[in-house]
């Protein structure tokens, strides 16, 4: 085998190819075979795959799941409602307990509204798990607000004297 620059031989068929398993293309190697979503699609006339934007759907619909679980977790909110409706217990609006509600509140309205957010966001391409977690952190959400609310009212109303 000669390895000076007249040694022209081809292939026998235009299928072949020069290159072994494993090397670097060759540019006797089509532009096809190495080739990545992008340029494909570029080739096909379509746009390019799109990457998930940092405050998308997705984050914005965990970030409403995470400040629902805070409400959930870390204050009384339930316990104070149960306080006033289910025993029926009178009770005046301490600072620790308006502290208690204006914080369930407070992050109960945010998970709404970063979760109605991801709602407004997310398109056709948006993955079903997300729109899915959306719509029950809002409606779950909204429940703590109007909990939230009823139990403000409840420890502000004037107690009647019978």
């Amino acid at each position: 085998m000669s390895t000076s620059s007249e040694d022209t031989t081809s292939p026998t068929s235009p299928d072949e190819s020069t290159e072994t398993p494993g090397s670097e293309p060759t540019p006797e190697t089509p532009a096809a075979a190495v080739s990545s979503p992008a340029s494909e699609a570029f080739l096909e006339g379509q746009h390019a795959p799109r990457r998930a934007p940092l405050f998308g759907p997705g984050t914005l619909s965990v970030t409403g799941l995470l400040m629902l679980a805070t409400t959930l977790l870390s204050t009384q909110l339930i316990g104070i409602f149960n306080t006033q409706t289910l025993i029926g217990a009178e009770g005046t609006l301490g600072p620790a307990v308006q502290g208690e509600l204006t914080g369930a509140g407070l992050f109960s309205a945010l998970a709404v509204l970063c979760s109605a957010a991801a709602l407004f966001r997310s398109g056709p391409e948006t993955s079903p798990w997300v729109r899915a977690l959306s719509a029950a952190t809002v409606l779950v959400g909204l429940l703590f607000v109007v909990l939230t609310v009823l139990s403000y009212v409840l420890l502000t109303a004037p107690t009647s004297a019978a």
